[in-house]
């Protein structure tokens, strides 16, 4: 992971990112935004006890390479929410074209790096062409909110949802 937080244009987009967001009332795209996604995506795979299925599906040989591959998946999802801004171009699809070179630095498995770019490009609805990674970071995205605390909450068009959301965990 320390190679993905320490690459130069996982940075750069970092930057972006935080340029494009610095007016916006609701949530940021922001690295502690990114990081808890991908904890949350790995808590719910454990949780949900699909860890040595997800090894098994994707060829991943041990637990630390599952951990790795949800983690550069978390800490990679929203990396071009800028050009979205830019653009208009969906910031998931973006996202995977973007981490792939970051993965490839990172010293990934071509393998692993096509388990985590479709995760990416899959993460905003949890389409089943993201598999389980894809689901799990659609679901660690939402709940990665901080909604309650949130100033702008009457004017976000999620607040509701990610209420409900909220109810249906048990803890």
């Amino acid at each position: 992971m320390g190679r993905i937080i320490e690459d130069s244009f996982y940075r750069y987009c970092l930057e972006q990112n935080a340029a494009r967001e610095v007016d916006r009332p609701f949530c940021r795209h922001d690295f502690q935004h990114m990081l808890d996604v991908a904890r949350i995506s790995y808590i719910l795979m454990v949780e949900g006890n699909q860890l040595s299925e997800f090894i098994c599906q994707n060829r991943l040989g041990n637990h630390q390479a599952a951990k790795e591959v949800v983690y550069a998946a978390g800490l990679l999802h929203d990396i071009a929410r800028w050009q979205q801004y830019d653009t208009g171009e969906d910031h998931a699809l973006a996202g995977a074209r973007l981490a792939r070179p970051v993965l490839e630095r990172a010293g990934f498995l071509p393998h692993e790096i096509e388990v985590i770019t479709r995760a990416i490009a899959a993460h905003r609805r949890g389409e089943p062409r993201g598999g389980l990674l894809g689901r799990l970071l659609c679901r660690a995205d939402d709940l990665a909110r901080p909604c309650a605390l949130c100033a702008a909450r009457g004017q976000c068009y999620k607040a509701d949802s990610m209420d409900a959301l909220r109810e249906t965990l048990v803890y």
